[in-house]
């Protein structure tokens, strides 16, 4: 049994992300957590809103403090953290850094991200309309979107991957799991190692010699997936290939693994990872290597 926390605001992300959780793991076992801030307490009662707002959810936690964490306070007891992004472009990235991007890379369990692109959708629901709210409530309680049938993920080959791909095949065996790896033909570093191929530096390295290292990097790939149960290898820029192919509609969600903590993180988490979880039309799952950063 899958073992689920849902961070909740009650805004239309959070319960599109709550909606999703429900139908990839119908069997899981739910915590939603609601956690409001410590010394703001506009309802007499003690929070006697959002205790309402949890119990039409079919119930929940609520606690006080910061989000962020908070889950990670909880990671150790849950299988996987859900939670909702949304926003565009600059306003995107401050309401996705505030929480989600914190918690998607410090978080030691996979984490299952559902982004709406409105920023509004980051609004708790009971205070932007009541009426948005209770629809919001009857499409929850309505018959449940099917589980993921097909998911894409992107590996790199590195801890956090294979990390990711596992979590994929364990919690989510009914999916058709399709395995990708990009080949960026610009990069001057590899992911892997290139068995028989030395690593001198690659700025300034003539078109022959990239050519020559790119050939070498999308064969060791295909052996490797190979090894893996079999996979796709194209050549392009990671993040925007994952991208077209959530828009184009074939896929359900998107698996991709991040680095860890530390003081790059942030920008290794950038680059390709965090790209996905803000544009994807289609939900994303992220996690990270146990024991610290990805390979």
């Amino acid at each position: 049994m899958t073992r689920v926390l849902v961070l909740m605001d009650f805004s239309a992300a959070a319960l599109g992300a709550l909606r999703v959780a429900r139908a990839a793991f119908p069997d899981g076992a739910f915590t939603v957590l609601h956690v409001a801030s410590p010394g703001v307490d506009p309802h007499p009662g003690g929070y006697l809103q959002e205790r309402e707002q949890l119990a039409a959810l079919g119930g929940g936690e609520l606690t006080l403090g910061q989000p962020a964490e908070e889950a990670l306070r909880r990671a150790g007891k849950c299988d996987v953290i859900v939670l909702g992004t949304a926003g565009r472009r600059g306003l995107q990235r401050f309401l996705l850094g505030s929480v989600a991007e914190r918690v998607i890379r410090d978080a030691p369990v996979p984490v299952l991200s559902v982004h709406s692109p409105e920023a509004e959708d980051h609004l708790p629901l009971p205070a932007v309309s009541q009426r948005r709210w209770l629809r919001a409530l009857h499409d929850l309680g309505r018959v449940e979107d099917p589980a993921p049938a097909r998911v894409l993920v992107l590996t790199d080959f590195s801890d956090s991957a294979h990390r990711t791909l596992d979590f994929v095949r364990t919690h989510l065996p009914g999916a058709q799991t399709e395995l990708l790896h990009v080949v960026d033909p610009a990069s001057l570093t590899v992911p892997f190692a290139l068995p028989g191929a030395p690593d001198p530096p690659l700025r300034g390295a003539s078109r022959q010699l990239l050519a020559e290292r790119n050939a070498l990097w999308a064969r060791e790939a295909r052996v490797r997936l190979a090894e893996l149960g079999g996979g796709e290898v194209v050549s392009g820029e990671p993040a925007g290939i994952a991208l077209d192919r959530a828009a184009g509609g074939e896929y359900d969600l998107v698996a991709v693994g991040t680095s860890g903590k530390g003081s790059l993180s942030r920008l290794m988490l950038g680059s390709v990872a965090l790209r996905i979880v803000r544009e994807s039309p289609v939900p994303v799952l992220t996690a990270r290597a146990p024991d610290g950063p990805a390979a």
